[in-house]
């Protein structure tokens, strides 16, 4: 067991990391299919300074444990087990979390999580860039503080906040004020979280 910091592409928080081959849940294929169609539309990606951005993730089973995109994967074309970290314990207030897998969580681990913890209900968290819906849907759709970065217990609370305050149900879309082309959509199922994405895609024409 390891701890380590990271740089989206940066992680904030503290993990404690046990490296393990992860035993994969039945969702499995529908999570590749959506993180490859993600991944197609650039909604999931890698930078030009080479930094990832974007992640996917689903609730296992009743638990509060969830299945996440691991740190520096984003930029994959194709991605499998190895790059999936199951996170298992999750403390906001002291920005740490305990996971296991053949990498690290996702930068974003702690946004997801905070989603999970608004309801039992929500089973998928979608992390995507994009400049299009963020410009169109600022302040128009739940939006978080400009202040508050990505990766922290500020933009984690931000959500809890925000799921309150617009008395968000199992699915929606969060725009993060303070972390440009950032967006969060959640619901049900990958479908269902991933689709709040693309109904929000400008139309090309």
């Amino acid at each position: 067991m390891h701890e380590s910091h990271e740089k989206e592409g940066v992680v904030k928080y503290t993990v404690q990391h046990a490296t393990a081959r992860l035993l994969l849940p039945p969702e499995m294929p529908e999570l590749f299919s959506w993180r490859r169609r993600l991944r197609q539309l650039e909604l999931i990606g890698e930078d030009a300074q080479g930094l990832g951005y974007g992640n996917i993730s689903i609730r296992l089973y009743a638990s509060p444990r969830f299945l996440i995109t691991g740190s520096q994967s984003s930029g994959l074309i194709e991605v499998d087990q190895r790059h999936f970290a199951e996170v298992s314990v999750i403390d906001l207030d002291r920005n740490a979390l305990r996971s296991k897998g053949e990498i690290p969580p996702s930068s974003e681990a702690l946004t997801h999580a905070a989603l999970y913890q608004t309801r039992s209900s929500i089973r998928a968290v979608v992390h995507v860039h994009s400049h299009a819906i963020w410009s169109a849907y600022k302040d128009h759709l739940p939006t978080t503080k400009a202040e508050v970065p990505y990766g922290t217990p500020e933009m984690a609370y931000e959500m809890i906040r925000l799921h309150k305050r617009h008395a968000l149900a199992d699915l929606g879309v969060i725009v993060m004020g303070g972390h440009q082309d950032g967006v969060v959509a959640f619901g049900r199922s990958l479908a269902e979280a991933a689709g709040e994405i693309l109904k929000l895609i400008p139309a090309r024409g």
